[in-house]
């Protein structure tokens, strides 16, 4: 046997190794691992629409949902060529685009194969809720109060270490309040996750909610349900601001929503895309493009929201990462994108 034949097969399984290491076969059917976050969320309703798309597309196909630690997570994973595709959600994407913290340099090499949700099914969207009792006994008649009043306020922001804790903060500090101010007033502010929040607020040990969510998002309800609220929302500017920073997009909060909502006003929300390292072949992401695109009713079967919200022009919305190559052919060929 040659050494040029033993090299050639040397190169050539290593590249098969790299492939399958991924988790990604060359040509249908797929058997592909999707890295999300938590069981049983929003994420994992996202693998199982894509999954239904890619099994109806290519009979004998598997996306298999596997947990992680988040978006952030997720970017690293796809950076260091460990998982197939990923989901990462707009801020997330932005910070590991820029090189943001938690990263200590920019990821180059994400690219968006399609886009899970957009930004207006409003799944993740930022609520400013205040108990009423408290609003009344400081006379909070909007956002600008807090800073003119600088009550002993009790705010809650999500757990440390996630980015919707950054959020948060960007709309405080478009209301000119900083977290520092809050405490100087003899306010408070907690960090818990939306469930813990809920209770707190329940159980009258915060006075604002600041988070984002799905509108009506259960936790949402269990604190409206023990308590009477009061709902704000941005003002245009303050809106446009946040969403530039966070990657995401001005979305409308309405009485409709929340009927203590105090008028028809704006807030911030994120979509979430299913990416991939550059590295994928043309040919995989090709296919997973137009699986998601021409099956698309298997995927708005999989949530009574993505009905109204995932159209094929939402399958290619703009995202903080260019979309792959291969994607972006078939998108091209479909018309979708010129």
């Amino acid at each position: 046997m040659s050494k040029l034949f033993v090299a050639a097969r040397g190169v050539a399984l290593i590249a098969l190794s790299a492939l399958l290491a991924g988790g990604a076969v060359a040509a249908p059917p797929y058997n592909l691992t999707l890295s999300g976050a938590s069981p049983g969320g929003l994420w994992s309703t996202v693998g199982a629409a894509f999954n239904a798309s890619v099994a109806a597309a290519y009979p004998g196909s598997t996306i298999t949902y596997q947990t992680s630690g988040g978006g952030l997570a997720n970017a690293q994973l796809l950076a260091d060529n460990k998982v197939p595709i990923a989901i990462i959600n707009d801020f997330e994407l932005l910070t590991a685009v820029q090189g943001a913290e938690p990263f200590k340099a920019p990821i180059k090499d994400l690219r968006v194969v399609v886009r899970g949700y957009p930004a207006s099914a409003r799944f993740q969207m930022l609520h400013l809720l205040l108990t009423k009792s408290f609003a009344e006994q400081h006379g909070i008649k909007s956002l600008d109060d807090l800073k003119a009043k600088k009550p002993p306020l009790r705010m809650a922001l999500n757990r440390r270490g996630n980015l919707d804790v950054k959020l948060g903060e960007y709309a405080m500090q478009e209301l000119g309040i900083g977290l520092k101010d809050i405490e100087s007033w003899g306010g408070q502010v907690v960090y818990a996750a939306s469930g813990e929040q809920a209770k707190l607020m329940a159980n009258r040990r915060i006075d604002m909610l600041n988070i984002a969510l799905s509108v009506r998002h259960r936790a949402i309800q269990e604190a409206a349900n023990a308590v009477e609220l009061v709902a704000f929302g941005l003002t245009e500017p303050q809106a446009k601001a946040v969403a530039e920073k966070v990657g995401g997009q001005v979305c409308p909060i309405t009485k409709k929503d929340y009927e203590y909502l105090v008028a028809d006003s704006l807030s911030v929300c994120q979509g979430g895309v299913i990416a991939a390292n550059a590295s994928l072949p043309d040919e995989i992401a090709y296919d997973l493009a137009k699986a998601a695109h021409t099956q698309i009713d298997k995927y708005k079967a999989a949530h009574r929201v993505f009905e109204q919200s995932i159209t094929p022009e939402k399958l290619v919305e703009s995202a903080a990462a260019p979309y792959h190559p291969g994607a972006l052919k078939y998108y091209r060929e479909a018309g979708l994108v010129k």
